[in-house]
């Protein structure tokens, strides 16, 4: 975990290996899942988030097209659909 306070998805990815083990193998294919689409969605929103935003589109090193957006959209929903 990288911070005292560590979000609940490093918190679920520094599970020790005994409980990952325990865990059914269509419960850590779900876990693999729900993590998969938490980091898909978390990219399309930054992306939003940087193309609303003046002052972060400003600091931004690539311009955010929405196409760009558009393709992290349809990734999202890829995996979403697994």
């Amino acid at each position: 975990m990288t911070s005292a306070h560590p979000s609940d998805e490093e918190i679920v990815r520094s599970l020790p290996d005994e409980v990952v083990a325990s865990l059914s193998e269509t419960q850590r294919a779900a876990l693999d899942r729900i993590l998969a689409r938490l980091a898909a969605a978390e990219k399309v929103c930054e992306m939003v988030k940087v193309s609303l935003s003046p002052k972060l589109r400003q600091a931004a090193e690539k311009k955010t097209h929405w196409w760009d957006v558009g393709i992290a959209i349809k990734q999202w929903e890829e995996v979403s659909q697994r």
